[in-house]
């Protein structure tokens, strides 16, 4: 880390002195916004149907792979597009400008419990025609290794049908620690 060195008095005088006239102008409007982070769903391996907790869904259409090596730390970005999404939708996906219909956090989860629960997210998100969502997996601070779930997540969202794009949130959304996918629309 770089040592904090005061400013010299007179820069701090002529800094002063050129904003003695500036006033507050009204505060301007906000950019539309996700829900409060309280709507986020939390979920939790306990708290799901018991059909799930107890693995007895039907076999899905189509199987996540996990990746063979994690290489992506808590700090990269995330970014991932199919052929399709204008450039429009894009650009607003990754500003974090696209309003967002529904809500996962991940925290807590083994990759395990984490697959099944993105699977079923994704898809009841897809069948309620949900355009956007915003799914949080965290930085993987805790872990010795790197990111798990991260990594994980990486490499499943490209894999499931329905996925058109994914960039790392927004800092108000949760930075490289959470994720906004853009869904294809239900057939």
């Amino acid at each position: 880390m770089s040592k904090y060195f005061p400013p010299a008095d007179d820069d701090l005088t002529f800094l002063r002195k050129a904003m003695q006239d500036v006033k507050r102008t009204k505060k301007l409007p906000a950019v539309p916004r996700s829900p409060k982070k309280s709507s986020c769903v939390r979920a939790s391996f306990n708290a799901m149907p018991k059909k799930i907790a107890d693995h007895s869904l039907p076999a899905p259409l189509f199987v996540l792979y996990d990746p063979v090596e994690q290489v992506i730390s808590a700090e990269d970005k995330l970014f991932f597009r199919r052929a399709g999404p204008q450039n429009k939708v894009i650009q607003k996906l990754v500003r974090g400008e696209m309003m967002r219909s529904a809500c996962l956090d991940l925290h807590g989860m083994t990759v395990d419990q984490a697959r099944l629960t993105i699977i079923e997210f994704l898809l009841a998100s897809q069948k309620a025609g949900f355009r956007c969502v915003h799914i949080i997996h965290g930085k993987g601070h805790l872990s010795q290794t790197q990111p798990k779930l991260k990594n994980h997540l990486n490499y499943w969202l490209a894999q499931f049908p329905g996925v058109l794009a994914f960039t790392s949130a927004q800092a108000r959304d949760g930075g490289t620690g959470a994720v906004y996918v853009l869904l294809a629309n239900h057939s």
